[in-house]
C-alpha cells in the first residue's frame, strides 16, 4: 500500500537518524513488515547500488597514492636527482599526508552541504590529473607540488565513503561493507604491483623511464574509471529514487532497533560542543594513528623492505613478491568483517589484528636470527593485521556516534588523525636506516601495543556507560530542552563494541 505524501516526507527526513515517529511524536509511522529473505534482498539492493562505484574509486585512488613505492625501485630518485640516503623520498610521502589531513574535515562538510557523488567524483578526477603530472615533472620540487595536491584531492574519499554508507546501513551490516572498500585498497596494491611489472618493460622513444609511465598510465586509468562510475554513484538516502519510502522506513526502523536512536540535526552552540568535545572521536583517532603506521609502512615500503631481504633481486622480481602479501590481506580483512557482523562484535577482532602486527614486527626486529623466508612471512602478519584492524576502527566509531553533523565530523577527524601515522611511517623508514630499518619496526611494535591498550580502555568505557544508562543514571538528560538534538548522548542510545 502506498503512503501519502506527508508520511513519505516524514520518513525521508528520518532516514539516518533512527527516528520513524509520526509528526505528533506519539504514534510511529507504519513500517512495512519484512521476512528475513526480503530484508536480505533490501540489503543486497543497497550493496549493488552503493558499493561498486565506491570500490572502483578506492581501487584507483590508492594506486595513485602509493605507486610512488614502485616508482622508487624503477629509477625515480636517480632521474629527479633525489638523495637515496637522505630524506627526499620520505618528504615526498609526508607532503601527501599533509594534504590529506588539511582537507578531510572540510571535505566531509562539503559532502553534507552538497552532493556526495559530485564531490567524490570531482576529487577523483583531479587526483588523476596530478598523478599524471608526476610522470612529466623534471625535478624534486615538481614532485613535491604534485604530491601535495594528490593528498588534497584524495582527502575526502575514505571519510566521505564511510559517512555516506553510515547513512544507509544498520549498525551490524556496516563492517562487511567498509571492509569491502578496504579490500579495494589491498587489491589495488596487488594490481598496482602487477601493472608496474608490465610497465617496467616499456621502452619509449622519448626516453621516458618506466617510473614515469607508472604515473601516466595509472593516472589515465583513474580518469577512465571515474568517468565510467560517476553516473552510477548515489547521494544521500533522502534523494535515493531507487529506494521506496517503505524501504527507507524499514532501514530507519532497523537502525533504531540496534540502539541508534539519537538525532542531532540542528547545529548550534550546544551540539557543536557535543561534537568537538566527544572523547570517543579522539581516542579512536589516536588508535587509528597507531594503526596506520603499519598500514602505510607495508603498503608503501614493502618493495623497499623486500629488496633489503634480497639485494641481488631484480626490481620486477621484488614487485612480484609484493603481490601475494595483499592477496592475503584481502582474505583476512573479509573473513574478520564477516565474523564481526555475524557476532555483532568489533573489539576482539581489532585486538587480533594487533597481535598479528606485533608478531610480524617482533620477527623483523630480530631479523638477524631468522631466515629470509621468515622475514618475508612477517610482512604477511603485519599486512593482514593492519587490514583487519583499521576498518574495525571505522565501525567502532561510526556505530557509536549519532547525528549527521557529528558523524561527518567524527569520521573525518578519525581518518585525519589516523593519517599522522603515515607521517610517522615516512619518518622511521628512511634510506639511511637501511637495510635493517630497526627504528621502523620498533615504532610499529610500540604503536600496535599502544593501540591494543587503547582499544581495551575504549571498550571498557563504553560498557560502563551502557550500564549507567540501563540503570537510569543518564535519564536526567531527558529534561534537556534540546532532548531531540542530543545525538548519542540520548539516554536511550546504546554503544556497540
Amino acid at each position: 500500500m502506498a503512503m501519502d505524501d506527508e508520511k513519505q516526507t516524514q520518513i525521508l527526513d528520518s532516514v539516518g537518524t533512527g527516528d520513524v515517529s509520526s509528526a505528533d511524536g506519539d504514534s510511529p509511522l507504519p513500517v512495512m513488515a519484512m521476512t528475513p529473505m526480503q530484508y536480505r534482498k533490501l540489503i543486497w539492493k543497497l550493496d549493488v547500488r552503493l558499493l561498486p562505484p565506491l570500490f572502483a574509486l578506492w581501487f584507483v585512488s590508492l594506486i595513485d597514492r602509493i605507486n610512488i613505492g614502485s616508482a622508487k625501485i624503477f629509477g625515480l630518485e636517480k632521474d629527479l636527482h633525489m638523495n637515496p640516503k637522505g630524506n627526499d623520498f620520505n618528504i615526498a610521502l609526508i607532503i601527501v599526508i599533509i594534504g590529506l589531513i588539511t582537507m578531510e574535515v572540510p571535505s566531509n562538510y562539503l559532502l553534507k552541504k552538497t552532493s556526495p557523488s559530485i564531490v567524490l567524483a570531482s576529487q577523483s578526477f583531479l587526483l588523476a590529473i596530478f598523478t599524471i603530472g608526476q610522470g612529466v615533472i623534471t625535478n624534486f620540487t615538481g614532485l613535491k607540488a604534485m604530491r601535495f595536491f594528490i593528498g588534497v584531492c584524495e582527502a575526502g574519499l575514505i571519510p566521505g565513503s564511510v559517512y555516506l554508507l553510515a547513512q544507509y546501513y544498520p549498525r551490524y551490516e556496516l563492517q562487511w561493507r567498509l571492509s569491502m572498500l578496504m579490500v579495494g585498497n589491498a587489491v589495488s596494491t596487488a594490481f598496482g604491483g602487477l601493472l608496474a611489472l608490465a610497465i617496467a618493460g616499456i621502452k619509449s622513444s622519448n626516453e621516458y623511464h618506466p617510473w614515469r609511465w607508472i604515473f601516466i598510465i595509472e593516472g589515465c586509468m583513474t580518469v577512465g574509471v571515474t568517468a565510467l562510475v560517476f553516473p552510477f554513484m548515489s547521494d544521500w538516502p533522502q534523494s535515493a529514487k531507487w529506494l521506496t519510502a517503505e524501504e527507507k522506513a524499514v532501514l530507519a526502523d532497523r537502525i533504531k532497533q540496534h540502539g541508534i536512536v539519537g538525532k542531532m540535526d540542528t547545529l548550534n552552540s550546544k551540539s557543536l560542543k557535543r561534537i568537538l568535545f566527544d572523547w570517543k572521536i579522539y581516542v579512536v583517532g589516536a588508535i587509528a594513528c597507531c594503526t596506520t603506521v603499519t598500514v602505510y609502512s607495508v603498503a608503501i615500503f614493502a618493495p623497499t623492505i623486500i629488496k633489503q631481504f634480497e639485494p641481488t633481486s631484480s626490481a620486477r622480481h621484488v614487485q612480484a613478491l609484493v603481490i601475494p602479501i595483499f592477496v592475503a590481506a584481502t582474505a583476512g580483512c573479509l573473513a574478520a568483517a564477516y565474523a564481526s557482523d555475524k557476532l555483532k562484535h568489533r573489539a576482539s577482532f581489532a585486538l587480533f589484528g594487533y597481535v598479528l602486527i606485533i608478531i610480524g614486527a617482533s620477527i623483523l626486529i630480530n631479523q638477524q636470527h631468522v631466515s629470509t623466508k621468515v622475514k618475508y612471512g612477517s610482512l604477511y602478519f603485519m599486512a593482514v593485521g593492519g587490514y583487519i584492524s583499521l576498518p574495525m576502527l571505522w565501525t567502532m566509531l561510526v556505530n557509536n556516534i549519532s547525528g549527521s553533523y557529528k558523524i561527518g565530523y567524527a569520521i573525518a577527524m578519525e581518518v585525519g588523525l589516523g593519517n599522522f601515522g603515515g607521517i610517522a611511517s615516512a619518518l622511521v623508514f628512511q634510506g639511511k636506516q637501511a637495510p635493517k630499518f630497526e627504528t621502523g619496526y620498533k615504532t610499529i611494535l610500540g604503536m600496535s601495543v599502544a593501540a591494543a591498550v587503547l582499544v581495551i580502555i575504549y571498550t571498557a568505557a563504553l560498557m560502563m556507560e551502557n550500564k549507567a544508562r540501563t540503570a537510569g543514571k543518564r535519564d536526567y538528560r531527558l529534561s534537556d530542552p534540546e532532548v531531540d538534538n542530543l545525538g548519542d548522548d540520548h539516554p536511550s542510545f546504546r554503544y556497540g563494541y
